[in-house]
């Protein structure tokens, strides 16, 4: 048995190569990953252009049932538009952060949808105002379950009463 240690020892004394990860190794997986993180920085900046042939074989051959047809433009003064639109903020605008869940930024987004007052709030439907809150902003943490109810208390002027239910509800919501 000794034999075969000593051997080995002599056979592979000089023909041994170290073990491990080439150096080369790292560094070619670095580069790759670095190409890899430009191309997706950069893949939306590649301009779209149209089909070089769509011009060409739209003409060849068709009929003119589906040509293209301009419309014509309306080009509408500063003083046609502002005439046109209805001023919603000639009421004075009531503070909806009152309300037991909304703060400042969505009293700005109610605002952008048009909401200024507690009455307009109060007329919202839930519904709505999830709408507007949860799918156009994006605020997932809102809950405008009890807004109208709150709203119209605030809007006829029930302040004990606004107070007792936001004792009730957390975030806007019933406890």
């Amino acid at each position: 048995m000794n034999y075969l240690l000593t051997a080995t020892i002599f056979l592979a004394e000089g023909a041994t190569e170290p073990v491990g990860v080439p150096p080369w190794i790292p560094v070619v997986i670095g580069i790759i990953l670095l190409l890899v993180f430009l191309w997706g920085l950069n893949r939306n900046n590649i301009p779209q252009g149209e089909p070089a042939h769509a011009d060409d074989h739209h003409d060849a051959g068709h009929s003119d049932a589906h040509a293209h047809h301009e419309p014509e433009a309306h080009i509408e003064s500063v003083a046609e538009r502002s005439t046109a639109v209805p001023i919603a903020e000639a009421v004075a605008p009531d503070d909806l952060k009152i309300i037991e869940g909304i703060g400042p930024k969505i009293e700005g987004i109610l605002h952008e949808a048009g909401i200024f007052t507690f009455a307009a709030l109060a007329a919202a439907s839930v519904d709505h105002l999830e709408q507007i809150v949860r799918e156009d902003a994006g605020i997932r943490v809102a809950f405008p379950d009890t807004w109208p109810e709150q709203a119209r208390l605030a809007a006829s002027g029930e302040w004990t009463a606004l107070e007792t239910l936001q004792d009730e509800l957390k975030g806007g919501r019933r406890a």
